[in-house]
């Protein structure tokens, strides 16, 4: 995969992811809900992406021999998988707030959590 190609879903996504998790948190301290909606669908937003990368083979992962570590491209599609099931954990948390379940507050903390991993793998991943 070429470098400008591999940096422009990189930082795109890491932008959006960042976006995201600022929104539930800063929704989580004023009390904003719409603030919290939108960040969730940012989230919902990225796993369309995530999948569209996934889907449309941008990512080819090299052959590699045995014993090597995992390629750069094989973490970059644990990143996006990984995203594509944030996804769904924001989708069920709008359909919580939706029904105004009291359960709605843990798919945000599973979203800002697993964000903040994500986010610092795919930090790591640029620096490679």
């Amino acid at each position: 995969m070429e470098r400008h190609i591999f940096l422009s879903l990189t930082t795109s996504s890491q932008w959006i992811l960042f976006v995201g998790i600022s929104l539930l948190i800063y929704s989580w301290i004023e009390r904003k809900r719409w603030l919290q909606i939108a960040g969730e669908l940012l989230f919902v937003a990225l796993a369309l992406f995530a999948l569209w990368v996934i889907k449309s083979g941008m990512v080819v992962v090299p052959d590699v021999a045995e014993g090597a570590t995992a390629p750069v491209e094989a973490r970059l599609l644990t990143f996006f998988a990984g995203i594509a099931l944030l996804g769904i954990v924001a989708t069920i948390g709008l359909v919580l707030q939706h029904l105004k379940s009291s359960y709605a507050k843990i798919p945000i903390l599973i979203l800002v959590a697993a964000g903040v991993l994500l986010f610092f793998m795919l930090n790591h991943l640029q620096r490679l």
